[in-house]
């Protein structure tokens, strides 16, 4: 509902204010299907709370709302807005450490795809920006897919 709410509010805001500016960066977990079929809804909730964790350590500045059983959402703005690309590939990189770190138990191998998109000024409504975004993280899961880590826990 907290999502649902900014978005109402920032889209009564498009248009009325010259220097809008914020991104979408949309995450969905990856293999938490595979934890929680292998080491049970325990860990899987561990597993999800410890994704949270990276997102939130990295947008520090930035609401993270999540809108689905493994789907973020950041809304992206103000000092974060800056530095928004350098934010997206530490998040990046925090998520390929800990997946990659096999001395880690598997529900401590955070995983993630994600996507960003910038709020364009013929944007008029944050859903637009959503889509593109959303679009970015679909074509980051598809990447993950192909590779060996879907099968690495």
């Amino acid at each position: 509902m907290a999502y649902v709410k900014k978005i109402e509010e920032t889209n009564q805001l498009l248009g009325k204010e010259e220097d809008t500016h914020f991104a979408i960066v949309m995450v969905d977990v990856n293999n938490l299907k595979v934890i929680n079929d292998n080491y049970g809804h325990t860990y899987g909730d561990e597993y999800l709370r410890g994704c949270c964790h990276v997102i939130c350590n990295v947008y520090k500045r930035s609401p993270v709302y999540r809108i689905g059983g493994d789907e973020f959402v950041v809304f992206v703005a103000g000092e974060d807005y800056e530095v928004r690309h350098e934010k997206l590939s530490a998040l990046k990189k925090s998520y390929e450490t800990t997946c990659h770190d096999t001395k880690l138990k598997p529900w401590k191998r955070y995983s993630a795809a994600m996507g960003m998109a910038e709020y364009a000024t013929d944007d008029n409504t944050v859903e637009l920006v959503f889509k593109r975004a959303d679009k970015a993280m679909y074509i980051n899961k598809q990447e993950f897919k192909k590779g060996e880590l879907v099968n690495a826990i």
